[in-house]
């Protein structure tokens, strides 16, 4: 089987691409022992008209402002590939609240699972529109909280027989005792927290500070 992924991916920086990049690296293992054979390409997004340095896994690129690009997408997808994925965020997508991904979607010819990374509790018009469009297309969601579950069903209308939790991941790492990186980076007498993924607002890191004892 192969499986096309769209999504962006490195060295663009985003959230998404280092997610994909981590998933992709995971997936051997998880395959590991089956009978059949799985391979995985990624279909690109790009944010600028020239193409990034990307690594070989990407087999196309589409250029989020032109609509002709996700039609051609679609074809290289459909004849090259058993079954997309899509990694979705409103903001990697072109026109109005990342409408252009669908008529692509609309398109397939094969299975489609999608990854919605951000569910809004209160969406625009155009965000609730595109986010149902895309759930009656999805044969399976994948998303990573209960709560992205509730307002799949309650906001969009989506059948809770499709959603499936997977909780957010993170990737393997040398382990060293905290104590060391502390003395790296000069905060022996302060507390220290880790997370994954790029530093923004919405994070929800302030709360955390906050309840704190």
């Amino acid at each position: 089987m192969k499986a096309a992924i769209i999504t962006t991916y490195p060295p663009r920086e985003c959230g998404i691409a280092t997610f994909t990049e981590n998933l992709i690296r995971s997936l051997p293992r998880e395959i590991e022992g089956k009978k059949e054979n799985t391979s995985v390409f990624v279909v690109a997004m790009n944010d600028k008209e020239n193409a990034y340095a990307y690594p070989d896994i990407v087999k196309y690129i589409i250029r989020e402002s032109h609509q002709k690009d996700y039609l051609k997408a679609a074809d290289y997808i459909n004849y090259s590939a058993d079954i997309c994925i899509l990694q979705h965020e409103f903001g990697i997508f072109g026109g109005n609240s990342g409408v252009y991904i669908l008529p692509l979607l609309n398109r397939l010819k094969v299975p489609l699972v999608v990854t919605f990374h951000t569910v809004l509790k209160e969406p625009t018009f155009s965000e609730k529109a595109i986010l149902m469009e895309i759930g009656k297309k999805a044969d399976k969601i994948v998303v990573m909280s209960k709560m992205a579950v509730s307002f799949l069903e309650d906001i969009y209308q989506i059948p809770r027989r499709k959603i499936t939790i997977i909780e957010h991941g993170f990737p393997e790492f040398d382990y060293q005792n905290h104590d060391y990186y502390k003395h790296k980076f000069h905060l022996e007498d302060k507390i220290s927290l880790m997370t994954f993924g790029l530093l923004s607002r919405g994070k929800g890191i302030e709360t955390v500070i906050r309840a704190l004892p």
